[in-house]
């Protein structure tokens, strides 16, 4: 096992780099790709990471952006864990303390011997940022800040499209307009969870961890399991969210998605049925019809173009 790398910052406070070698990034850095300069962002970058990742600095001048694309890691704010699952982020302000990782890696303590061992964790996928402070970003970053979105693959696309132009040295005009579109995206993301409450957030997160997996088996219990809240609690946040009951939640995005693929695909409907979740084709075909008012052919039928007069 590779042995964690220690540096030491600016600020004279020992900096953690822990990464397994199965940990994948890409990575944009201002210096050469000049055009991030424009908004202020030092490095912008997307992350698969697994088996072991730990990352403990302090950046006096630079606030951190993190946003879980799949899977979920950990963030030490103060003296508490904040776990970051699909499409939750978290903000950390320039001069705080900063400690992000694979989750049941973070210790008790920050300043653990570095030949201990580390546990391992699950997989953590996300995008994440360095913005400069002393720039417009600092309106955002007075102090430590969590949100949810359901817009994460918008910004993982524009990384991945502005790594492409990176590696490739071809079209200044082009690194710009995508620099200027990451700008809009990551300010309009943050203004909306301003003033996200905790409930909005739960309940984003509920609908996104759900979406994600529509094919498994769930039931009440494990949605509240999965939020760290009672049944009780999880009826009361789908009530007050979705006007829904948490399984007429799930009934509804699946045939959602139903519908999306009739339009899309041209899978048979037994198979359709079993990737959103559904344990037969009749039960889906039932609660198709009812929810559409057409049974999933006539649907298919009405909206694939290659399924048309048929």
């Amino acid at each position: 096992m590779a042995e964690p790398v220690l540096m030491m910052s600016e600020t004279a406070n020992p900096d953690l780099i822990d990464v397994s070698p199965d940990c994948r990034e890409q990575i944009c850095c201002d210096s050469l790709l000049p055009a991030l300069v424009q908004e202020r962002v030092w490095l912008a970058g997307y992350s698969r990471l697994k088996t072991r990742y730990r990352i403990a600095r302090r950046f006096a001048d630079v606030h951190c952006f993190l946003l879980t694309l799949g899977g979920e890691g950990e963030v030490l704010v103060g003296d508490r864990r904040e776990r970051l699952q699909v499409g939750e982020w978290a903000l950390i302000p320039a001069g705080e303390p900063l400690c992000y990782q694979l989750s049941e890696q973070l210790s008790e303590q920050l300043n653990e011997t570095l030949n201990q061992q580390v546990n391992k964790g699950g997989e953590w996928e996300l995008v994440w940022l360095l913005l400069h402070k002393d720039s417009p970003w600092d309106a955002f970053a007075s102090h430590p800040r969590f949100g949810c979105t359901s817009q994460q693959g918008t910004l993982l696309r524009t990384i991945e499209n502005l790594y492409a132009e990176q590696e490739r040295h071809q079209d200044p005009l082009l690194s710009a307009l995508l620099v200027e579109q990451l700008g809009f995206y990551l300010r309009r993301l943050l203004q909306k969870g301003e003033g996200q409450s905790r409930g909005e957030r739960l309940a984003l997160r509920l609908e996104l961890m759900l979406k994600d997996s529509l094919a498994e088996c769930w039931d009440i219990a494990r949605m509240a399991a999965a939020l760290h809240l009672s049944e009780r609690q999880l009826h009361r946040l789908c009530q007050q969210h979705f006007a829904l009951a948490p399984m007429a939640l799930l009934q509804r995005l699946r045939l959602q998605r139903a519908a999306l693929l009739l339009a899309s695909r041209a899978d048979s409907v037994k198979l359709l049925a079993a990737q959103c979740g559904f344990k037969n084709e009749y039960h889906f075909s039932t609660a198709f019809k009812r929810q559409h008012g057409l049974a999933p052919s006539h649907y298919r039928q009405a909206h694939h173009p290659a399924f048309k007069g048929r």
